[in-house]
């Protein structure tokens, strides 16, 4: 695997935990909105209109840790360096502790892998 091609994976493996962070960040973002219906209610045009980037950040964030979990998993199988036992302890990795196992993984069995050329 060429260099860029583990640093664009990478990237893709940490991509999560940021989408995670800026998803947060615009919920608290939208408490004053939050106070406000409290007061009156709103439109449907604008409840929509404000959990709408929310729902698409989360549809981004779903199809990306589910593509990566089918790229790591399919890396583990072909890799044959790994013994059986560290192969099932990497897939309960994935499931278990999800986006935060995928940059550690990227990082100890992609980025320093020695067997394949920079």
């Amino acid at each position: 695997m060429s260099r860029s091609s583990k640093l664009f994976i990478g990237l893709l493996s940490f991509l999560p935990i940021i989408l995670l962070i800026i998803f947060f960040v615009m919920l608290l973002r939208m408490f004053p909105v939050f106070f406000e219906w409290e007061k009156n209610e709103p439109m449907p045009q604008e409840v929509f209109t404000v959990f709408g980037p929310l729902f698409m950040l989360g549809i981004v964030m779903g199809i990306l840790s589910l593509g990566l979990l089918v790229f790591f998993i399919m890396h583990l199988v072909r890799n044959k360096t790994m013994d059986g036992t560290e192969r099932v302890i990497w897939v309960l990795v994935f499931l278990f502790a999800g986006i935060v196992g995928y940059p550690i993984y990227w990082y100890m069995r992609v980025w320093k892998d020695e067997h394949t050329p920079l």
